[in-house]
């Protein structure tokens, strides 16, 4: 396995692009490299014990655009970057997993 990865996606969401980066983009503690709130993207680092027991950088940037449809709507396109401390250490699908459900999750939450 190489030491150095990413990964990549996308999907739709129903809330309004600049409500929904504005919800997520304030409720995110993390360490924040970029905010482009013209363009609706984050990019931030992630750490504590959990990601720095197995990876020496872990950047994930977000990036929210109206859906192209003029309706309601937007997507999310979202690409982590990482580099493990080790070669035995697996890719961080989980930490992505979570990523991704936060996300979805904000997004039903402003839909209620």
């Amino acid at each position: 396995m190489a030491l150095h990865g990413d990964s990549s996606g996308e999907f739709d969401i129903k809330s309004p692009a600049d409500k929904f980066f504005t919800s997520f983009a304030d409720d995110i503690s993390s360490t924040f490299h970029i905010i482009s709130k013209e363009k609706r993207t984050v990019t931030l680092s992630l750490s504590g014990n959990l990601v720095s027991d197995s990876y020496k950088t872990f950047k994930a940037t977000i990036t929210v655009t109206p859906a192209e449809d003029e309706g309601n709507g937007s997507r999310v396109v979202w690409t982590v970057e990482f580099e493990k401390i080790r070669h035995d250490i697996e890719d961080p699908m989980w930490i992505i997993d979570i990523l991704i459900n936060y996300l979805k999750e904000t997004d039903e939450n402003l839909n209620i």
